[in-house]
């Protein structure tokens, strides 16, 4: 009897072990390494990361999935690599995206569906490379108005 005793807790054992594997793969979100991958899984708001290596930054996307009508996107600043804008101090920081489900997107480019940290950050290097601007041209903008 014991004999069987210990097949059967081997048995569960190792059923439990088969159900632990078989949960973390189905809800394990999908990991990309092409764009097209991560797309296909936008557009169904499915979960999926994928790193999107630009040549001024790594971007990190996860999909969270859905939140009423929208798809939400985590995205994350990984690396900053050198560029004309001071992107290194918003290194780590998220922001979340949310998008009209169906509709595959680079989060990043548009900051209007996007909230927290990071979305905060690049607005802020906006407007100063914006200032900065304005302020180099002053000259050449009061020289047009004065014309009219």
């Amino acid at each position: 009897m014991r004999g069987v005793d210990l097949n059967k807790r081997i048995l569960g054992v190792l059923i439990i072990i088969v159900a632990i594997v078989a949960l973390h793969y189905t809800l394990a979100p999908a990991r990309c390494t092409e764009i097209s991958c991560f797309e296909a899984h936008m557009i169904k708001c499915e979960p999926a990361t994928y790193i999107n290596d630009e040549s001024e930054a790594a971007w990190g996307y996860d999909i969270l999935g859905n939140s009423g009508i929208n798809c939400e996107v985590e995205v994350t600043l990984l690396i900053a690599k050198e560029s004309n804008f001071n992107l290194r101090q918003y290194e780590g920081e998220k922001m979340v995206c949310s998008y009209s489900s169906g509709q595959p997107a680079y989060p990043e480019k548009n900051l209007a569906l996007c909230t927290g940290p990071l979305k905060e950050g690049l607005q802020s290097i906006v407007i100063e490379k914006l200032y900065k601007y304005i302020v180099a041209n002053i000259a050449d903008f009061r020289e047009e108005v004065l014309s009219y």
